[in-house]
């Protein structure tokens, strides 16, 4: 299996194809659900931003605040390349588990597929954890986080349901275009907006967490079992 969660795979997958690419889907099929969260003004995250074109297509629709980070230097430089008239909009070579953002910073995240890749690799469950930490260390109070994910809710909404995160979770499904050529036996992929609840809180980093991820992991695998 291809080692997802490495930058060196994704470096070498870049270098040898300079195009862009979407996972899932482009940016019109996620237009409505996006349009409804965002304004204009807002300071907008894009985690794993690989090749896509959804941050430039956000740009182009009036939402010009966005920072794009990838652990990938390559693609992170053609990307910037790509798009160096789009002078507003940041690319940064930045691991999603170690954010280097002030806390409470952005009013929107979007991840669309680096969950996926994540759970494709070794530690995947507390990969996850210190992303969607990350994450949820660098949204505002209020502010929105949106994963547009192949994983249905058994498989992923405990994930954002943990405790320390301070969110509240929705769940969404969107249509697959009927080109896809995905072999997911479903004809949707799946969408979690979440809401940040809380400010968040250096102190909160340390105690007991390691407790909450045996919790986490045995509860995860009985509902599996179920």
């Amino acid at each position: 299996m291809p080692e997802y969660g490495k930058a060196d795979y994704w470096d070498e997958r870049y270098k040898s194809n300079d195009t862009t690419f979407d996972w899932f889907v482009a940016f019109e099929p996620l237009r409505d659900v996006l349009q409804s969260l965002a304004k204009p003004d807002y300071k907008i995250l894009v985690i794993g931003c690989g090749n896509s074109r959804l941050s430039p297509q956000l740009y182009e629709s009036g939402y010009q605040n966005v920072v794009n980070i990838d652990i990938s230097e390559v693609v992170v430089n053609q990307m910037r390349a790509r798009y160096k008239e789009l002078d507003r909009m940041e690319w940064l070579k930045m691991d999603v588990m170690k954010l280097e953002f002030p806390d409470n910073h952005f009013d929107l995240v979007i991840d669309k597929g680096t969950v996926d890749s994540l759970l494709c690799g070794g530690n995947s469950f507390h990969n996850v954890y210190m992303m969607n930490k990350n994450v949820s260390r660098v949204m505002k109070r209020g502010a929105r986080y949106v994963v547009v994910t192949y994983g249905q809710p058994d498989t992923r909404i405990d994930h954002y349901r943990r405790k320390r995160l301070h969110f509240e979770v929705e769940h969404r499904t969107i249509d697959k275009p009927v080109f896809s050529s995905d072999a997911s036996p479903t004809s949707n992929y799946h969408v979690y907006v979440m809401t940040k609840t809380e400010d968040s809180h250096a102190e909160e980093d340390a105690e007991d967490e390691d407790e909450e991820d045996d919790d986490f992991y045995d509860k995860f695998q009985a509902n599996i079992a179920n």
